[in-house]
């Protein structure tokens, strides 16, 4: 079995710089700009478990949740590593922190702070997601 290539730092700059463009357009809660970051047949599923598959769905997700409790969110993003996986795939994780999100009868929640896992497919100079995985971490029965 091969290693998996190193990253460039080159490569490590445009997919820093994709992932806050992400961040910027979540902050806009455009739905619209947020599915573009998907490749086609991308997919996501949210911190309470809705999957959606291709840029369609995705976009319809994001909608419902931009009119709904996150329509005044904040996001921002805290790098913690990229891997290659093969030339044009890369794993990354990041530590994420919401602000301004709204229960279902409209009170504010605390700072939502969690982490998420996207894999990201290259497509000529562009990084697109594959797959994201944003979750929140739950505190463990009993206090562990």
């Amino acid at each position: 079995m091969s290693a998996a290539p190193k990253i460039s730092s080159r490569e490590e700059e445009a997919i820093h710089s994709r992932i806050d463009e992400f961040v910027n357009a979540f902050n806009t809660h455009n739905s619209k700009a947020l599915s573009s970051f998907y490749t086609e047949d991308g997919d996501i599923i949210n911190p309470l478990g809705r999957l959606s598959r291709g840029r369609t769905e995705i976009e319809r997700m994001m909608k419902e949740e931009h009119a709904g409790g996150l329509k005044d969110s904040r996001m921002s993003v805290r790098p913690e590593s990229i891997r290659m996986l093969g030339p044009d795939v890369a794993i990354t994780d990041h530590a994420f922190e919401l602000t301004g999100v709204r229960d279902p009868t409209g009170k504010d929640v605390p700072t939502v702070r969690g982490h998420v896992t996207t894999v990201l497919r290259r497509s000529g100079d562009m990084w697109l997601i594959a797959a994201d995985r944003p979750m929140v971490p739950l505190p463990m029965p009993g206090g562990r």
